[in-house]
């Protein structure tokens, strides 16, 4: 009898373990912006951000060379392992060669990425340096306002991150005048 109820128990572990697991696809890699200054000096990161579904394992900073290089397919990368134009893909118009066959080292749409945080360029400007005014409602952060509409982006709190198809697509909008006019004025 006791051998019997020690199969009865035993028969549904038996059983699960016999169907085969669902495989877990692996850990990825793809690119990351945020608006908080980062290590190169720049009023705004960017990253190689290593990701499991919806929740960020790592981040490694990376510069805004090796950004535009790497995401335009000009050098291997491990978020951009196919070597695709990740600018020409989301239609980064700001970051595209007018000769599709020649690569750019430098984007300007990143230079417009500080306006999204401060009303007025934080820093001294370097002689000959004309940054013009930032986008943000307030001093030094974004208005509940602007905070929602960078939460499109998964920015939901400064120093939050915009990743894969996000960053790409708040790169496009910052170059895009009929969105910063929205980001600015909120109609």
């Amino acid at each position: 009898m006791r051998a019997l109820l020690f199969a009865l128990l035993l028969a549904p572990i038996t059983v699960g373990r016999s169907q085969s697991a669902p495989q877990q696809q692996p850990p990825s890699w793809t690119f990351g912006v945020s608006l908080m200054t980062g290590h190169s000096s720049q009023l705004f990161s960017l990253y190689l951000v290593k990701e499991h579904g919806l929740q960020v394992l790592s981040t490694e900073p990376i510069t805004r060379e090796q950004f535009v290089l790497q995401a335009e397919g000009a050098v291997p990368s491990k978020a951009n392992p196919t070597g695709e134009n990740l600018f020409r893909r989301y239609g980064i118009t700001a970051c595209l060669h007018p000769d599709s066959t020649k690569k750019l080292y430098d984007c300007w749409a990143f230079d417009e990425l500080w306006k999204l945080r401060f009303w007025e360029y934080p820093f001294a400007p370097l002689q000959g340096q004309h940054p013009g005014r930032g986008w943000s409602e307030k001093k030094e952060a974004p208005s509940p306002r602007q905070m929602l509409l960078l939460s499109d982006y998964g920015i939901l709190y400064l120093n939050g991150l915009a990743r894969g198809e996000s960053a790409f697509r708040l790169l496009r909008d910052v170059s895009d005048s009929s969105w910063v006019d929205n980001y600015r004025k909120g109609y």
